[in-house]
Order: C-alpha cells, then sequence, then structure tokens
C-alpha cells in the first residue's frame, strides 16, 4: 500500500522517498529514479510509470515488499549508481560507453530519438551531414543530446536546455529549427502543455536504445539473475503497463 511521502533535505537537494511499505528492514538496493514521464514521475502525490510499474510487478513476483525509491536529480543518481555499493537508477539508457560502468536489468522499453520541427518548414533531411546544418534544442544530460553529440553534431549549434517544455518553447518561437526527443515524449509533452502535433513532423530519426534499471557494477550476479528473472516472467504484465501508458508499439 502507497504510504506518506517523507522529504528530507541532503545539503541544499530536496530528495524525495517514496515509502512503498512501512517498518521494512534496510533494502537490498537502494532504488534512485528521475522524474521523466512516462518511465517514472510522480502524478498527485504517487510515484507511477512504466518503468514504476514494472519494477513493482517484479517485486509482486518475487513475492518482496515493494522497496523505498528516491527521486533525486539525475545527475545525482547516475553518481550513486556508479560510485555507492547496492544503488540502482532508472530508468538509464543502455549505450556503449556505460556498457561496463554498470549492471543491468531489462530492456523496460526502449526510446527511439527523433528530430521534430515544424510541418510549416518542409524541412528535408535525406543524410545525417544536413541535419548539421540546423540549431537543435535538446534537455542538457539527456540521452538525445548525448546521441547527437556522439554522431558528431557541432555543440555550436545545439541548445541545451533544462527542461523538455523550455526546448518546444524554443522551437514554437523559431529559435531553433528542431528539438530532439524520443517518441513516446513528444505525445507526452503535447498532452502536458496542449499542443496540435498535426502542426509538427518527424524529420529524421537519431537512434533507438533500449532502457533498463542500471545497477551498481558491484551488485552481486545472483542479484541481478534474480530480477532479470523475474523481469522475463511477468512478460504479459509489462505489455499491459505499456498500454496503460500508450507507449507506441515501436517502442515496445
Amino acid at each position: 500500500m502507497f504510504q506518506p511521502i517523507f522529504i528530507y533535505v541532503v545539503g541544499f537537494v530536496i530528495v524525495v522517498s517514496f515509502n512503498v511499505f512501512a517498518n521494512d528492514k534496510k533494502a537490498a538496493v537502494n532504488f534512485y529514479t528521475e522524474a521523466y514521464p512516462p518511465a517514472n514521475y510522480v502524478e498527485e502525490g504517487e510515484l507511477k510509470g512504466i518503468t514504476v510499474d514494472t519494477l513493482k510487478a517484479m517485486w509482486q513476483h518475487l513475492g518482496e515488499k515493494e522497496q523505498p525509491i528516491s527521486i533525486v536529480p539525475w545527475a545525482r543518481g547516475y553518481r550513486y549508481a556508479l560510485d555507492v555499493d547496492r544503488s540502482a537508477l532508472f530508468t538509464m539508457s543502455k549505450i556503449p560507453a556505460r556498457e561496463r560502468m554498470f549492471k543491468w536489468v531489462g530492456p523496460i522499453f526502449y526510446s527511439t530519438h527523433v528530430l521534430f520541427a515544424k510541418k510549416k518548414r518542409k524541412l528535408k533531411i535525406n543524410s545525417l551531414g544536413q541535419v548539421f546544418d540546423y540549431d537543435i534544442a535538446a534537455v542538457r544530460g539527456d540521452i538525445s543530446e548525448v546521441a547527437l553529440l556522439q554522431l558528431g553534431f557541432p555543440s555550436s549549434n545545439l541548445s541545451a536546455v533544462l527542461k523538455l517544455e523550455q526546448a518546444f518553447l524554443m522551437l514554437e518561437t523559431d529559435r531553433v529549427d528542431m528539438i530532439v526527443l524520443t517518441i513516446h515524449g513528444y505525445y507526452h509533452l503535447a498532452s502536458l502543455i496542449g499542443f496540435d502535433t498535426k502542426e509538427y513532423e518527424q524529420v529524421w530519426q537519431v537512434n533507438k536504445v533500449g532502457n533498463y534499471i542500471a545497477f551498481h557494477k558491484n551488485t552481486p550476479d545472483s542479484l541481478i539473475l534474480k530480477y532479470q528473472t523475474a523481469f522475463e516472467a511477468i512478460a504479459k504484465q509489462r505489455i499491459a503497463i505499456k498500454q496503460k501508458y500508450d507507449l507506441p508499439l515501436d517502442e515496445y
């Protein structure tokens, strides 16, 4: 049963811990996440999302009580998962540069990173080199920004912002030509802000990556195997969860 939210301050950063059970013993793993719908986010005081619900279904399958999940800024959670034993962070895209830095459970779902532009601009991109001629907005530190830079996109043409809403505002006011985000992120943003999706279009696919729960590299292999086995055993539930959050079929 969902329990009250406890907020405490660490340094100058507010950390929100969702204690989904009371009076339990110290968790075997400290789970961290960020607010990034539809994978993980807070709505009316409840932590939910594709990965959150999947993790809860895994605990249920294992016959274990739900464990606390702390919402922290991405950079802080990343550092915990990288440096602190028995830590895990979700939802993390598994890319070659990260593969040996963590142990992985998943993939929970996939992210297709694409470039969106105003349809009236009638932009036609036929090659990666043409992308480099435009100004693009991306969320700072997000895998979509990383993916662009890894392709050699010039940083001078990239506007990094803190939130996706800011990137969209730059597109709307013609401060940039395109924004980069996932397909599911695009439709979630449309429902959040209320813009007409028919006025925009995909002009280029950047990449497609799997999203996982990333565990500290010293996490015992037996624990990773336990979670991965549970993950695979709840295949039908995972499909239902993706349907619940209207995940596009090509990102299953």
